[in-house]
């Protein structure tokens, strides 16, 4: 997993329900309610390749590796 990809998900995991601007690799942006839950491991922490950003009422699964950043919305 590369640095990139981590920060990510670390920004992902402190972000989790909030109002985020999701900008995608390619110029397009989400804005919507960001979801991004991890699961306890016996080995550590799981932090899935997948985030949901809820735009109205409609949920949109991104992958991370076409994310280029998040901010607030």
């Amino acid at each position: 997993m590369s640095d990139f990809t981590q920060a990510i998900k670390t920004q992902a995991v402190a972000m989790s329900g909030q109002t985020v601007v999701l900008n995608l690799i390619g110029g397009q942006s989400l804005t919507g309610t960001l979801t991004y839950t991890t699961t306890p491991k016996y080995y550590g922490t799981d932090f899935p390749d997948v985030l949901t950003v809820t735009v109205s009422t409609k949920a949109h699964t991104v992958r991370l590796d076409h994310v280029s950043s998040i901010g607030q919305g």
